[in-house]
């Protein structure tokens, strides 16, 4: 059977959509979520999900400005949608890994896209993306990913997180050199403070899984997270069950990674390699 449009599927709609704020928009792809910024001027996309359907076509039907794209980070499931646009805006490291798929069919996918060699473009901390009446500025908090940024949206008090803060579990696994937990953890640590440090700016965190928005005192919960594994008195779970991920890896995307271990403290986990 064919369908109206590559968003279509036998279950319906591919994308979901919701407005959390004027010219502000949520859009899903299962349990990964991105975020549309409108300006006066231009747009901002922050992820692009997995790169199902067209993406492109879902977005110019909520705006015809222009649309920019940035990531939270490179993994693929952020980027695979990135080949709709010409060029995008990463952090640092971004670029090393945002073209690589998680299996060969979804890199036969991404390949057919009008532009998988587009642009990438590093942005640092500081750096404001004007959209025309509306500024977003650029922090770097690198730790689940070298990549890793988050953005802030002054004018409709909102961070933008990425996979460094969600409710569910922040994964300290998955960046493309390890390194002991101890450093890992205390790069997540200063990284929440730096964010902390702005809390009087924003009112909700939008992560990029696991929830749609967080109240900001998921910030003193992270820190106090990693202060605890530092100090060697974090609460473990007798397993790895969380949100969306399992109680055991050693099969599955996660299966030969070692073994994994939960740290919890309030509404905040941590899932790492156990040392």
């Amino acid at each position: 059977m064919e369908y109206r449009s590559a968003n279509i599927t036998e279950k319906g709609f591919l994308y979901g959509k919701w407005m959390t704020s004027p010219n502000t928009w949520t859009i899903t792809f299962g349990n990964v979520y991105c975020y549309l910024l409108i300006g006066e001027e231009k747009a901002l996309l922050f992820d692009t999900a997995y790169g199902e359907g067209n993406l492109r076509e879902f977005v110019e039907g909520i705006t015809d400005k222009p649309v920019m794209v940035v990531n939270s980070h490179g993994h693929f499931d952020h980027t695979g949608g990135n080949a709709w646009w010409g060029e995008v805006w990463a952090g640092p490291g971004a670029e090393a890994v945002c073209k690589k798929a998680f299996s060969p069919e979804m890199q036969e996918a991404f390949d057919r896209k009008p532009h998988p060699d587009y642009t990438v473009h590093t942005v640092r901390e500081g750096h404001v993306f004007d959209l025309g009446g509306r500024q977003v500025e650029v922090f770097e908090i690198p730790a689940h990913h070298e990549s890793s940024i988050a953005l802030l949206d002054r004018q409709t008090r909102a961070l933008y997180t990425g996979d460094e803060m969600e409710a569910g579990q922040v994964l300290l696994f998955v960046r493309d050199g390890l390194v002991p937990l101890r450093d890992v953890v205390s790069r997540h640590l200063a990284n929440m403070k730096k964010l902390k440090s702005h809390e009087g700016e924003f009112d909700t965190i939008y992560p990029a899984h696991n929830g749609p928005q967080l109240y900001k005192g998921y910030l003193d919960d992270y820190i106090a997270l990693s202060e605890h594994i530092l100090a060697g008195t974090a609460a473990i779970m007798p397993d790895t069950a969380g949100f969306g991920f399992p109680p055991k890896t050693e099969s599955g995307a996660f299966g030969g990674i070692g073994q994994l271990e939960r740290a919890q403290y309030g509404g905040a986990s941590f899932v790492y390699v156990k040392e």
